[in-house]
Order: C-alpha cells, then structure tokens, then sequence
C-alpha cells in the first residue's frame, strides 16, 4: 500500500469559486471546489490553465454573505473529461497564495463542519461518534 504523501487533510467541502486570471484575459469564471485542505484545493473547469499560473480568486461560503479573497497558483492540471454541459473540463490543483488567515479559518471551518456532519452521519449508533474527535 502506497503511503499517503500529503502533508495535510483533505475535505470535500463545494465551494463557489469566482476566478480571473491575472494576465492579459480579464474574464471571469464560475466553478465549484472540492478537496480544499490548509495550503489550497481541487477545482473543475472548463477551461485549461497550465501549471504556474497565477490568478485572483473569490470564495463563497454557504450562508456566509461575505466572500474570501485570495490569490492562487496552478500546481498541476489535467483534463477530466467532459463537463455536465458537453464541453471539456479540466481538474486543477491550486495553491493558495495569499490568504488572510481569519479567511482562512473561515474556509476550514466550513468544511470541516461539513465534513464532520457528513461523518456524524454515517454512523447509526450516536457513541462512536465520540472516536471522530
């Protein structure tokens, strides 16, 4: 079994995510992120963007009305086949690279309760939930 090489814990909380790449093309997209841990996340898109580009980004928390602002780098991209409308999509790993650490905070907190509900909820006999903490 191939051990795990990650420094920190994953969560598979959906965030809105808003990006604009810093370059020349101004455009704004919108996509949702998974697999969010403490140095950046997982997201989806429909357009490729290659390894070591950096671009502005803004990320909605549910039920939370203000948005975390923060840039972020491409450390490894790859098609992931189509999207739900047909076009291609692309997976991206980012690494957040400014982030205000209250916002940061405010992020994990999120997904970490999701994950921790999520959790909570596979089990049936509410003692075991006691070994998740």
């Amino acid at each position: 079994m191939e051990k795990e090489k990650r420094k920190f814990k994953r969560f598979d909380a959906f965030l809105g995510v808003r990006y604009k790449v810093t370059d020349d093309s101004p455009k704004q997209c919108l996509c949702l992120s998974r697999d969010l841990s403490r140095e950046g996340m997982k997201m989806t898109l429909t357009e490729e963007l290659k390894r070591g580009t950096v671009f502005d980004m803004e990320i909605d928390i549910p039920d939370d009305p203000k948005p975390v602002h923060t840039s972020a780098e491409v450390v490894w991209s790859h098609p992931s086949g189509p999207s739900g409308g047909g076009d291609k999509a692309f997976d991206i790993g980012i690494r957040f690279l400014m982030m205000d650490p209250v916002d940061k905070f405010r992020v994990l907190d999120f997904a970490y309760n999701h994950w921790l509900e999520t959790k909570v909820n596979d089990f049936s006999d509410p003692e075991k939930v006691s070994e998740l903490a």
